[in-house]
């Protein structure tokens, strides 16, 4: 009988060892053949992993190019190309928020600008002018058409512009100026050609408009140097030229017009800058809400 009931609970043994062994055999040949996560999912999750690890960081761009890198490497994962679309949409949520934190920074430094001076401008207004125009309160010459100089102004949309005067200078027929300091650093005005209207003459008096992007640079050359003695050098016909030397007041005026003009223009450019960043934010949000990943699976 003890024999029996030994040789039953070796068989015993025997068959759920061999059971068991099967299993494990079984487990390993499922987890051999596929049923485990692929070397591509686990590259696929290597990528996304990064990518929320730069936008974490900051690094927009770089989490934008390893995104990317997942649709064109793992075109098959579809469930990891699913949450890189949803963390798509948190970059670009992440970037425009930066953004329109850098955009409000510049609003407020361009409001401060335009504050400090605004007290150092009047507007000229009269029924003769087409539209009223601002200058500097002081370095400008009260009989400035009758006088022989530049005038910095700011047109009523916050545009900048210069206008140059001679007088009595015996036809210098002058088309263009240049801004000097003594050590020869210059800044040059566009060339206007005669034509009765930007660049008109009557008696011995020329008047000439100029506007553009060498305007501008007079406009910086101004702020950087206004505390130097600059020469005013126009530029006339056959290499005939007139120079005459400007005041301190004189060049604070034109950089006082420039920073005005570009408080204005940069604000309002910020400012419609600001509206596309607001829509961007709104779609990104809008998407992300719909590529949000199904949390029951």
């Amino acid at each position: 009988m003890l024999n029996e009931a030994d040789n039953y609970i070796k068989m015993k043994k025997l068959f759920y060892g061999k059971k068991l062994l099967g299993s494990f055999l079984l487990m390993s040949m499922l987890v051999l053949f596929g049923c485990g996560p692929s070397k591509e999912r686990l590259a696929a999750e290597s990528l996304l992993n990064e990518a929320q690890s730069q936008l974490d960081s900051g690094n927009f761009q770089q989490a934008f190019k390893l995104l990317d890198s997942i649709s064109v490497a793992y075109p098959k994962e579809t469930e990891i190309r699913k949450q890189a679309m949803f963390l798509r949409t948190s970059v670009i949520e992440a970037e425009t928020l930066k953004e329109i934190s850098y955009n409000d920074s510049m609003s407020a430094e361009m409001k401060i600008l335009y504050d400090q001076v605004l007290p150092r401008m009047k507007k000229v207004e009269n029924p003769q002018l087409v539209e009223g125009y601002w200058i500097a309160i002081d370095g400008n010459d009260p009989k400035f058409m009758e006088s022989t100089g530049i005038q910095a102004r700011v047109s009523e949309d916050g545009e900048f512009y210069v206008i140059s005067e001679v007088n009595g200078a015996n036809n210098l027929h002058h088309s263009s100026f240049s801004l000097s300091t003594p050590s020869g650093v210059k800044a040059h005005s566009d060339t206007v050609p005669f034509d009765n209207e930007l660049n008109y003459r009557i008696n011995n008096s020329e008047t000439v408009t100029y506007s553009g992007e060498n305007t501008d640079s007079v406009g910086r050359f101004a702020v950087r140097y206004v505390n130097d003695p600059i020469k005013l050098i126009f530029i006339g016909e056959d290499g005939k030229t007139k120079t005459v030397n400007l005041k301190t007041d004189q060049v604070q005026a034109i950089a006082d017009a420039y920073l005005m003009a570009s408080s204005l223009t940069k604000g309002k450019r910020l400012s419609a800058q600001r509206e596309l960043l607001e829509r961007k934010l709104q779609l990104a949000r809008d998407q992300k809400a719909r590529t949000l990943p199904d949390q029951s699976k």
